[in-house]
């Protein structure tokens, strides 16, 4: 199926064209997978020339699916990957079957990315939707781990901290972790989030009614910033947050996608907030 997409990113309209493909669970028979019910759970996977990482997460998360009963979908967002990751997602789907493929016309941003995705999990009718990174710097293990902290605290946004106890990173250069804690730092004071310690991160799962609360399909950001704009609404629309430790790994396939607009942009949402957060206090 070729749908148009509007308002997601700025491109011409005769470009502005997403191919979904999507096997769908219920038309598979015989198959035990079926079976699964309770809340529908969707995790959004952005990727962009990561195809031997694919390979080795999609069936880690598929294996938790199956030992914790969990009635999981994968939404691979592939902008364009030059690398055939797009392919090893659609010969996946077609095994699994619960796995649906969006193929975007070219590198258009993780915020643009989690957008569409979003839209396509709520368009499924997902209760729970989680973000998560396809390096495999983000683990499967702790799937079931999130899902039972939102349910033990009814928490409608958990985060996988790495800076809270039993959280670490793993394979770091000093620098990087030095750059993470600086941003961690100033995006605390800039907009006042004390329920998590790890405001980057890009882990966490969300209850849909949340992401409709935010209204997510209108938020400004477009690269990693988008990461500290959705804990902001979260935030300024009083919905509960909670985290739980994870150990972050250096990706061993591919490389980084942070690039110098991610930064600048990183910046100048953490300013516009800040300048947002003293008015409201002058107010």
């Amino acid at each position: 199926m070729t749908i148009m997409s509007k308002g997601i990113y700025e491109l011409p309209e005769s470009a502005r064209f997403v191919k979904i493909s999507s096997v769908s669970l219920e038309k598979q028979s015989g198959n035990d997978k079926t079976k699964r019910t309770g809340e529908k759970i969707a995790i959004v996977l952005p990727t962009y020339n990561e195809r031997k990482n694919l390979q080795l997460l999609i069936p880690g998360i598929e294996d938790i699916f199956d030992r914790y009963g969990i009635n999981g979908h994968l939404i691979i967002v592939d902008d364009k990957s030059m690398d055939g990751t797009a392919d090893i997602a659609i010969r996946f789907a077609r095994a699994y079957r619960n796995i649906t493929v969006i193929q975007r016309p070219g590198k258009l941003g993780l915020g643009s990315a989690y957008r569409f995705g979003f839209k396509q999990a709520l368009k499924m009718g997902m209760d729970l939707i989680f973000e998560m990174d396809a390096d495999l710097s983000h683990r499967p293990s702790y799937i079931p781990k999130f899902i039972a902290c939102l349910k033990k605290y009814d928490a409608d946004l958990v985060i996988g901290s790495r800076y809270c106890k039993r959280g670490s990173t793993e394979n770091w250069p000093f620098l990087r972790k030095l750059i993470s804690f600086g941003a961690n730092f100033f995006t605390h004071i800039a907009l006042g989030v004390s329920q998590t310690r790890d405001m980057t991160s890009g882990f966490r799962i969300y209850k849909a009614k949340t992401l409709q609360a935010i209204d997510y399909n209108a938020l400004t950001t477009n690269g990693y910033a988008w990461q500290i704009e959705t804990l902001y609404r979260t935030k300024l629309v009083r919905h509960k947050i909670r985290e739980i430790p994870i150990i972050f790994h250096e990706r061993e396939f591919g490389l980084s996608k942070l690039g110098r607009d991610d930064v600048k942009e990183f910046v100048f949402f953490l300013f516009k907030a800040f300048l947002y957060r003293i008015s409201r206090v002058l107010r």
